[in-house]
């Protein structure tokens, strides 16, 4: 029994380390998520805003020739009043001329705003885009950074795993299913010494006898006040 304590010992002492470590891995998983999303975003914001820029563009190019039809077709209709004969053809005339230069009047406005629009997203765009750029190097930079931290500790981590999983198959099932479930209730820490007579777990004292029993380690002792398992490791002075 005494070797298969040794082995639980040393189960728990690679459950903490792997604690630990994956602890040691902090917020990265997180801010890696972060830094995707936003750039994704960013870059699709980017890729919006070039998308209303072509339609804009292709609004312009409709208006002005739309513009230049309508000039067009009032200067065909002021080469005619000089081949009006009477007061009703003059005013039917005049009248289609007022139309159609409401419709220039219409075409010219919008071909200013969207002018307007395109000289303002332009300047936006060059800033934007020089901000873009900037924060794609800086994110991708800091992404791949933390994507090595992050697979050089899972690399360790995958090592120290095997060897947990070689140790875990030398250890009797019933000893691993205490083990298991008194590591669950207990944050993890299912093993702990003897410290100053007490149980290094909770610090309750350990009655003589028990102590006793502990050193020969010949079964697993459990704590009376905490249930964690206790193993001799020679006294410990402090936790």
């Amino acid at each position: 029994m005494r070797k298969q304590l040794e082995h639980l010992a040393r189960l728990q002492e690679i459950d903490d380390q792997l604690a630990m470590m994956e602890r040691s891995k902090g917020d990265y998983p997180q801010r890696i998520d972060e830094l995707e999303k936003t750039l994704s975003q960013r870059l699709q914001d980017a890729e919006e805003s070039q998308q209303n820029k072509e339609e804009l563009e292709k609004e312009r190019r409709q208006l002005e020739r739309r513009t230049k039809d309508c000039e067009s077709r009032l200067e065909k209709l002021q080469d005619r009043l000089s081949e009006v004969k009477t007061n009703k053809e003059w005013d039917a005339l005049q009248k289609e001329m007022d139309a159609v230069k409401g419709e220039l009047s219409e075409e010219e406005e919008r071909l200013l705003v969207v002018m307007e629009e395109l000289e303002t997203m332009g300047a936006e765009a060059e800033t934007e885009g020089e901000e873009l750029q900037d924060y794609r190097s800086s994110a991708e930079a800091e992404i791949k950074d933390l994507k090595e931290k992050l697979g050089s500790v899972d690399s360790k981590m995958a090592k120290i795993r095997s060897e947990r999983g070689a140790l875990s198959v030398q250890i009797d099932d019933v000893l691993k299913r205490i083990y298991n479930r008194v590591k669950q209730g207990k944050q993890g820490t299912a093993v702990v010494p003897v410290v100053r007579g007490a149980c290094g777990g909770c610090y309750n004292k350990i009655p003589p006898q028990t102590l006793t029993e502990i050193r020969r380690a010949e079964r697993p002792i459990t704590c009376e006040n905490c249930g964690r398992i206790i193993i001799w490791f020679g006294e410990v002075e402090e936790s």
